[in-house]
């Protein structure tokens, strides 16, 4: 949402603390990424339902993306929006039907770990200090080292306030 002195702060946590290889933008102003370029860093993005870019037929709203052979979609939106493209992936349909088994999402800014459909569903929460949800802002780090993956949800603080533990078959 153009927050990006805390979108660079996170990052450079994400990369100096926790020596991130990949850091993926979930949507909402996705061209903030755009100021993330790392040389060393693939850096994934997908748009958020509110830009422009959402309707744009050359831009995937949603991507499978395997990390250490396990699928992520990676997506804004947890489940299809009226704001879809028709062939846009089904994010719960994808779930019901292990093509993917974890799903990075956004949209809603809440920071969660959780599990339905078959799949492990994580947000990493939000970047934007004027958030009046409640949460604080944060971000997450995935370890990923198949069968195993680790996530932690961390505030700008440095405090980690939710870790899960994952066995993906």
């Amino acid at each position: 949402h153009g927050h990006l002195t805390e979108m660079r702060f996170a990052a450079s946590q994400m990369i100096e603390k926790y020596h991130a290889d990949v850091l993926i933008h979930l949507g909402d102003d996705s061209t903030d990424a755009d100021e993330l370029s790392v040389s060393s860093l693939d850096i994934l993005t997908v748009p958020g339902v509110s830009e422009a870019r959402y309707k744009d037929p050359n831009i995937q709203n949603r991507i499978i993306r395997k990390f250490d052979g396990i699928p992520f979609l990676l997506t804004h939106t947890p489940t299809r929006n009226a704001h879809d493209k028709p062939d846009d992936i089904d994010p719960t349909e994808a779930a019901q039907d292990s093509d993917v088994k974890v799903i990075l999402y956004g949209h809603t800014h809440k920071p969660l770990i959780s599990e339905k459909f078959g799949a492990i569903y994580i947000n990493p929460g939000h970047l934007n200090e004027g958030d009046r949800r409640g949460d604080p802002m944060s971000f997450a780090i995935l370890e990923v080292k198949a069968p195993k993956m680790e996530v932690k949800i961390i505030d700008l603080d440095g405090e980690i306030f939710q870790v899960k533990i994952f066995f993906i078959e």
